[in-house]
């Protein structure tokens, strides 16, 4: 038994460690838009300013060639590598009618300028060209590679069938998963410099002259004073299949990064001037301008303000200690917000209203919600404000209150309990079976082996008269008395006639 509750004991104390239970938000209220899907984030911490609908799905369109891109410098080592024009209608899209630049079998063009060409022009032959040439003569295998990166940046709901973008079964995309990739693209070397680019020349070739292509994105171009805006940077412009118009499009200003995608806004007549206008660029062209304006990086935590106090138990010195933010957290909130403009409100489910000793300072207690205008804009942990240490005889009384409640330990002692009667029960049995189990007499039998054999006494039974029919002289002759005076008689000295006492 002392081997089992040896190995018992190892096995609590193993287990018992087991059983220890030790972003920001969007300003829509602050602008309404005419598109049926937007999305405005900061580039510089992930801040999402404005958002609409950006998980729903629509059409890819002519933003698919920004895949395109990126897929092609990923995989092109010298974008001055020259590409013939392969003999190919269809590769050429010749009988579609769509946005092309007429690019003629065997001219020759350096993948840096069918990029260019593709991107300005928004020409779908150049990115069939271009598939087909990092594809290794097959554009499924091209587009394929598009997928896999979409993929591989985390896209949950887009696909593409074709390198172009125009529209058919299985080409679709968000405003969520166009930023994922959109920020893939922007990390890679010549990604901007070319979807900065608003005008390009096609270089004259021996089977046609030179071509000078504008790109639809008046935003980067000056020209257009109505959508030009200074601070602009590319990146591609779309039309859908329904003449709805949508814009991927990134602005800088004063070390302020945002990119903005809007998309499936109307063509129609803002100005009321006669004139039909490109509503994606006049919206996100309004949504820089406000962003910039009204939102700037301010602390908006410090690590001084008390949040909440909590109760402390197993200490002398306190009953309470304070909690206060780990750390001063910077975000992006409407210019002039500090501390005293945004409330943290502890989050119930995270932060314990008691607390036991001992406690370091700086030790995460829970956590807390950041909220400007009731929308949450940031979380950040609460933590002690001050150290807190323990008694140790309270300590130690909750040590053992905590161990002895516990599931382990309840556990434990029922399977001990029944090991223990299951092992008396088993040495028993094995006693049993060596014939070496004794046991005692039973009482009665001790008590009849004292008293005189059955005859004796039915015959003792059967003479009562005679014992009173011969009296002892000077005896009385009759009555109860003497009969009892003669029993008395007969009784030996030294109480030797008692009968044996009841065991």
């Amino acid at each position: 038994m002392k081997r089992f509750f040896s190995v018992a004991l190892t096995v609590l104390l193993i287990c018992l460690p087991l059983f220890t239970v030790g972003s920001f938000a969007t300003y829509n209220s602050e602008l309404e838009t005419r598109a049926d899907i937007v999305l405005l984030v900061s580039l510089d911490d992930g801040t999402v300013i404005f958002d609409k609908n950006p998980d729903k799905i629509t059409e890819a369109a002519a933003l698919t060639k920004i895949v395109n891109l990126i897929v092609v410098l990923q995989n092109c080592q010298d974008l001055d590598a020259v590409i013939t024009i392969p003999d190919n209608e269809s590769l050429l899209l010749k009988k579609t009618y769509s946005s092309n630049a007429a690019l003629k079998p065997g001219e020759r063009f350096t993948v840096r300028q069918l990029l260019s060409c593709m991107m300005v022009k928004s020409a779908n032959d150049a990115a069939n060209v271009l598939a087909d040439y990092i594809g290794g003569g097959s554009v499924d295998a091209f587009v394929e590679k598009m997928n896999a990166f979409a993929e591989s940046v985390g896209c949950k709901n887009t696909h593409f069938a074709n390198a172009h973008g125009l529209n058919e079964d299985g080409q679709y995309t968000t405003a969520n998963d166009l930023m994922l990739m959109v920020k893939a693209g922007l990390e890679l070397p010549d990604f901007l410099d070319i979807c900065n680019e608003y005008k390009f020349n096609m270089p004259a070739t021996e089977k046609t002259k030179e071509r000078n292509y504008v790109s639809t994105n008046w935003m980067l171009n000056p020209g257009y004073k109505t959508y030009y805006y200074e601070y602009a940077q590319g990146i591609k412009t779309s039309t859908t299949s329904i003449d709805e118009r949508s814009v991927v499009i990134k602005a800088a200003k004063d070390g302020y990064n945002y990119l903005a995608i809007v998309l499936d806004t109307p063509w129609e007549d803002v100005n009321e001037d006669g004139n039909k206008d490109n509503t994606a660029l006049l919206e996100a062209k309004k949504l820089f301008k406000w962003t910039f304006k009204n939102i700037r990086l301010e602390k908006i935590t410090d690590t001084t303000q008390i949040v909440k106090v909590v109760d402390v138990k197993l200490s002398f010195k306190t009953d309470h200690v304070r909690l206060v933010p780990k750390e001063n957290i910077n975000a992006l909130v409407p210019s002039g917000t500090d501390s005293n403009s945004v409330l943290i409100e502890p989050i119930p489910e995270n932060t314990p209203s008691v607390v036991y000793a001992p406690i370091k300072k700086g030790q995460v207690l829970g956590k807390a919600r950041v909220l400007y205008a009731d929308e949450e804009i940031a979380t950040v942990d609460l933590v002690s404000a001050e150290d807190v240490s323990a008694n140790i005889f309270l300590w130690i009384l909750n040590l053992i209150k905590n161990i002895i409640t516990s599931p382990i330990f309840i556990v434990a002692a029922l399977l001990a309990a029944g090991l223990l009667v299951a092992a008396r029960l088993r040495r028993r049995r094995r006693l049993e079976e060596d014939g070496k189990v004794r046991y005692a007499p039973k009482m009665y039998k001790l008590q009849d082996s004292k008293r005189p054999s059955g005859k004796a006494n039915t015959a003792q039974r059967k003479k009562p008269s005679e014992a009173s029919a011969k009296p002892r002289s000077g005896a009385p002759r009759s009555g109860s008395g003497g009969n009892r005076t003669a029993r008395n008689t007969q009784r030996k000295p030294n109480g030797t006639n008692r009968r044996p006492p009841r065991r």
